[in-house]
């Protein structure tokens, strides 16, 4: 009942909420004790003119290496990457940035999850400064959330992992119910999921943050306290004042942050150097570009990644891709060598008969020549009947059957019509 009262309160118009103890849901750490219970977690406190924060901090050189790659190389992205990351984000607005990642008392939200670790990466003085914003106490939530509001402030954008669907709504909850104001600025916001997923989606297992670090970063945490566990430790923490196992999620918030940092090193040198040499890499990156509409960008990748052997599936998928990119183009020979290579391949059926079909549309409504249009829809037939014949029966192929044979109706007149 404390909590429903409290909340009320907060959300009364003109009402200032004043720090109370809950023991309804959480229980709450009494001051005379949380100094002895806090000293087993790396934070100490700082006096606020709203209050006590309870702040851990820990500085880390530019050279320092998490995975394969050092912090100081995300300060090395260029303006392609970074368009191609974020359209709206700067070199600029990335040295002044923040990392944000958050530990909450519940995985789904709402306004009964409360944030009770808030960890903050930024580049300062030529090193990477982390700060933990810890909730000792949550009366004591308000302070907490202006003192990370102070440092959010100053910063030209953010930087997160599922940030946009999780944190930073969630951040903003707190600060409504707290009556401060909102806890992200107006900045550009990069979600480094999205990009993950564009690039590794389909090819990982999973793009899950501890995944991405296994498999691009090289980095396997060990004894690392899994995300469903800690508001668990959080609750423990709170009703009978068990500090020590937290410190495993302080190291747990600031692994994420450094992965953040050397993830996004990562994606950028994929997204905006060169051309990368695996076939595979030029093509997500050409799916990322066609999507985007960067239909030039997107052509070249394809093109790319045909001319550095990609083979199987992946040459099938860019060799039609960018034969269809081609086509929007209006580069249609360029067009028709690649349907003639992939009706010729020995490939599947149904890709061959894709670029049967695109060939004849080509000599019947570009090239006006009606007999090499006829031909190439009769070699579809015969391929359709095969493929029939093979598996799937008549049935199947049936609506496709007779649209080829409309057309081929429909090129015989006009072959008599030219005479």
């Amino acid at each position: 009942m404390e909590l429903r009262e409290r909340l009320r309160l907060a959300l009364q118009p003109g009402a200032e909420p004043t720090p109370t103890r809950v023991t309804a849901t959480l229980g709450s750490v009494a001051s005379t004790r949380a100094g002895r219970r806090l000293q087993a977690l790396p934070v100490q406190r700082v006096e606020t003119d709203r209050g006590a924060v309870y702040l851990g901090e820990e500085w880390w050189p530019l050279d320092h290496r998490h995975g394969c790659l050092a912090l100081g190389d995300a300060l090395d992205l260029k303006s392609p990457a970074l368009r191609r990351l974020a359209s709206s984000l700067s070199a600029t607005d990335l040295a002044g940035a923040a990392f944000i990642d958050v530990e909450t008392t519940g995985l789904v939200g709402g306004t009964g999850t409360y944030v009770f670790l808030a960890g903050l990466g930024t580049f300062e003085e030529d090193s990477f400064r982390l700060r933990q914003f810890f909730l000792a106490d949550l009366g004591g939530e308000r302070a907490m959330l202006a003192a990370l509001a102070e440092v959010l402030s100053g910063r030209r954008a953010l930087v997160s992992f599922n940030g946009r669907q999780f944190d930073l709504p969630l951040l903003e909850t707190r600060f409504v119910l707290s009556r401060l104001p909102p806890a992200a600025p107006d900045v550009p916001h990069l979600d480094l999921l999205y990009p993950a997923r564009r690039l590794y989606r389909g090819r990982l297992l999973s793009c899950r943050l501890a995944s991405l670090e296994a498999s691009l970063l090289g980095l396997e945490r060990e004894d690392d306290v899994p995300g469903w566990a800690i508001p668990a430790l959080y609750f423990d923490y709170a009703r009978r004042g068990e500090a020590r196992p937290l410190g495993a999620v302080f190291r747990h918030n600031a692994l994420d942050i450094l992965s953040m940092v050397t993830l996004l090193a990562h994606l950028g040198r994929l997204a905006g150097g060169s051309p990368p040499p695996d076939p595979d890499d030029c093509l997500a990156l050409a799916r990322w570009d066609e999507s985007e509409g960067r239909v030039e960008d997107a052509a070249r990748l394809y093109a790319v990644a045909l001319a550095g052997g990609a083979d199987g599936e992946t040459g099938s998928i860019a060799l039609r891709r960018l034969a269809r990119l081609y086509r929007r183009l209006d580069r249609w020979e360029d067009a028709a060598r690649l349907w003639r290579e992939e009706a010729e391949n020995g490939g599947p059926p149904e890709r061959r008969l894709e670029a049967l079909v695109e060939l004849a549309k080509l000599e019947e409504h570009r090239r006006r020549n009606y007999a090499a249009a006829e031909a190439l829809t009769r070699r579809a037939l015969s391929l359709l009947e095969m493929a029939a014949l093979s598996g799937g029966g008549r049935a199947t192929h049936l609506p496709r059957r007779e649209a080829l044979e409309h057309r081929l109706w429909r090129l015989r007149r006009r072959q008599r019509v030219a005479r």
